[in-house]
């Protein structure tokens, strides 16, 4: 009691009290926000329900209707995302009945009140009897029927996040194992499928092994301050890593190594600060496939700088985030490094995520034994992190064997699904690339909506650069209108100046979505 009253007690002429605290923060929470309004970088969250295509059928062919690139907006979200509107979610609360979810539902009833949830169960249950998914939202006089989006913003690139095969795998674990232990992996956390899974992750990748991650953010945030652990370390990272490589450069920071940024994708620089380290230990860190530009990291000349930099003196290690790369290029899906012929020892550590072309959820390294072992040893996110559940993993585990191509049919190998998909994939890429980037017969380029500037399409990720916040806002709202979703992206995402509007392709969209967005992107009248 002595010691509490010691800890609680305040320093002398410390003025504390429940309205003096509550009003700073008060002031200071107001003043925040509006300060976020006015740079207009303020963001929200706009509510959607995965859509289900166009059909109205029943049973197991409404079921197989899932969508990576179609979702439904209630009329007030739609209504409040054209007007700027900031929404933290609760355009939905008033405008979505249960009932109408793309999901079906259940109205649960807290507390009393008649709100329906907002978050609604994956089947109604009847009787004890499952009812299947209803293939798109009802409308009725008193409920107007919802905004039906093609997304050209969800990193399901090769739509294996609705694939029936995935769905499937996923459901059956959840129904056989639910969530799975929940604990982290080095309590109870770990099983036989998240083994099978670190498995042919490190077959693919073409290394000794393979650690499961909670995200890939917690990949990088866990594995770079584990690696670079004093001030014998120093990290040279390529200058639009993404901010999990930066955070993790920050924490390796706090443990006295040495950070490094060179300019973006200039090898001239990263020669130049190789040559000026003298620490005992260099790590080189890049993205393969840049997520907000989506230009490519040139791979072979970093492993050539790699091996020109390693000695008996100093060792050089190459991490790679193939977050966005991996099963959207090379033979088997590998990324990036496959793409460009690169052998899985040339490259040491392979970070990547199943929450993207996987269509799942998690993170992963994939590296050597012993680096395995310092990682489960010492790599904070993954250590204090309950394992992933045992749904997303199978959902991945699924995705890799169509990504792959390992995927069996009752002992008989499946057609080469996933090549298939890429190969649709990349034949949407160029057909973009053409149809925006190119130059018309009079030898002019194509004018863009509102002025934009795509300098060229070189992977599923492009951008239209219009360099003021306003600008591109007002695009992306005018890409809504005409039922297409592409994300604003402005500070502090990207440098002030530089706000663009992303867009990413998937193997899910057809060659009529893509015609559409095109259209959009070209149309004599598109204007801000």
């Amino acid at each position: 009691r002595v010691a509490f009253r010691a800890w609680f007690s305040p320093m002398p002429g410390l003025l504390v009290g429940p309205e003096t605290s509550d009003d700073s923060w008060k002031a200071w929470t107001a003043s925040r926000v509006e300060s976020l309004r006015d740079a207009h970088v303020l963001r929200s969250l706009r509510p959607i329900e995965p859509g289900g295509g166009d059909g109205d059928g029943d049973g197991d062919e409404t079921m197989s209707r899932a969508s990576s690139t179609e979702v439904f907006v209630s009329q007030t979200t739609f209504a409040s995302w054209q007007g700027d509107n900031h929404d933290l979610g609760g355009s939905a609360d008033a405008g979505i009945d249960p009932s109408r979810s793309a999901y079906g539902g259940i109205d649960t009833r807290s507390h009393g009140h008649e709100t329906p949830s907002t978050s609604v169960s994956l089947y109604a249950q009847t009787d004890g009897n499952v009812l299947p998914l209803s293939s798109k939202p009802s409308s009725s006089p008193e409920n107007p029927p919802p905004k039906k989006l093609t997304l050209f913003s969800s990193n399901d690139y090769l739509g294996l996040g609705s694939h029936e095969y995935v769905r499937t795998a996923s459901g059956k674990a959840a129904y056989l194992h639910g969530a799975g232990p929940r604990s982290s992996p080095l309590v109870c956390g770990y099983t036989k499928l998240h083994r099978d899974l670190e498995v042919g992750l490190a077959s693919l990748k073409k290394t000794q092994e393979c650690l499961l991650f909670p995200t890939g953010f917690a990949a990088n945030t866990g594995t770079i301050p584990s690696l670079c652990d004093s001030p014998e370390c120093e990290i040279f990272s390529d200058a639009l890593n993404h901010a999990s490589i930066v955070d993790g450069c920050k924490l390796a920071k706090g443990k006295c190594a040495k950070v490094t940024t060179y300019l973006h994708c200039d090898m001239f620089d990263l020669e130049r600060v190789l040559q000026k380290s003298t620490a005992k230990r260099k790590l080189i860190i890049t993205d393969s496939l840049f997520s907000v530009d989506g230009d490519w990291a040139p791979l072979k000349e970093i492993v050539a700088l790699k091996q020109k930099y390693s000695g008996a003196n100093s060792g050089l290690l190459l991490m790679v985030d193939e977050a966005h790369s991996t099963l959207v290029c090379g033979k088997r899906g590998g990324g990036a490094c496959e793409m460009f012929g690169l052998d899985g020892n040339e490259i040491d550590i392979h970070v990547g995520t199943l929450s993207k072309a996987f269509g799942s959820h998690g993170g992963f390294v994939c590296c050597s034994r012993d680096m395995k072992s310092i990682l489960v040893s010492t790599a904070r996110s993954q250590i204090f992190s309950t394992s992933l559940p045992a749904p997303c993993v199978a959902a991945a585990l699924a995705a890799l064997e169509i990504g792959s191509g390992n995927r069996m049919s009752k002992q008989s190998p499946v057609s080469n699904e996933g090549g298939l998909l890429r190969a649709k994939l990349w034949r949407h890429v160029n057909r973009v690339h053409y149809e925006l980037c190119t130059s018309n017969d009079s030898g002019n380029r194509v004018e863009l909506t509102g002025g934009g500037v795509c300098e060229g399409v070189l992977s599923p990720i492009f951008v239209l650069t219009f360099g003021d916040e306003r600008k591109a806002l007002a695009a992306s709202g005018e890409l809504l209108a005409k039922g297409i979703h592409a994300p604003a992206i402005r500070p502090p995402t990207v440098p002030k100046g530089t706000s663009r509007v992303r867009f990413t392709l998937s193997a899910s969209h057809s060659d009529e979505d893509v015609g559409r967005l095109i259209h959009a992107l070209t149309a004599a009248k598109a204007r801000l």
